[in-house]
């Protein structure tokens, strides 16, 4: 099985964008009732984003390869 990798066309990205930042916000809403305040929230999912994002991607076990 060969995957095919086509590229985003605008849409795509605009979209991928949109959702990102609205999880963005609401993570930092969600931080910032917990009692954090508004830079402290931001950093702290700025991290969390950043260490997700530089992790490799993991294949699920037992898949061969």
């Amino acid at each position: 099985m060969t995957e095919e990798i086509k590229p985003m066309t605008f849409a795509d990205k605009w979209h991928a964008e949109k959702l990102l930042k609205k999880a963005k916000k609401k993570a930092r809403k969600q931080m910032q009732a917990k009692g954090y305040s508004h830079s402290e929230a931001t950093k702290m999912v700025k991290q969390a984003v950043n260490r997700v994002a530089g992790r490799p991607i993991q294949r699920a076990a037992g898949r061969g390869g």
